[in-house]
């Protein structure tokens, strides 16, 4: 496992990418769409993308429960079978593969990482500054 970076939103085969965005040029066909919405959307939908990727987990607290933030996108990475919506959690809910990021042993993901590696022996405590791994 590596921790995702704001590059790992782009990181894909460039096939995979022209797939995955193929709805969001497709819909203005079925549906018009003014060109300064289409490109605000666009924009937002990267934005997004990028910012579920960075590991800064602040949403508002209204919020947590029903958007994928990054702490959600994060455990997504880690376990590859929870937390699969890109903006909300209800399909993750109604699907049953929602996750809430504390439930995992603790304070989130990072922390799992780290006592799952100790546990095995491949973390010294000399390779952990201030609860963070060191490289």
């Amino acid at each position: 496992f590596q921790v995702p970076t704001p590059f790992a939103s782009h990181a894909f085969h460039p096939l995979d990418g022209f797939l995955q965005s193929l709805p969001y040029h497709v819909y203005p066909f079925l549906f018009p769409l003014h060109k300064v919405t289409y490109l605000g959307l666009f924009l937002f939908v990267n934005v997004w993308t990028v910012s579920i990727h960075d590991g800064d987990f602040r949403v508002p607290e209204t919020l947590k429960p029903i958007v994928n933030g990054s702490a959600h996108h994060m455990d997504h990475h880690l376990f590859y079978n929870y937390n699969y919506g890109q903006f909300f959690t209800l399909w993750d809910r109604i699907g049953g593969s929602f996750k809430y990021p504390s439930s995992f042993d603790g304070c989130g993901p990072i922390d799992l990482i780290l006592s799952k590696e100790k546990e095995n022996g491949r973390l010294k405590p000399e390779h952990i500054k201030n609860g963070k791994k060191r490289d």
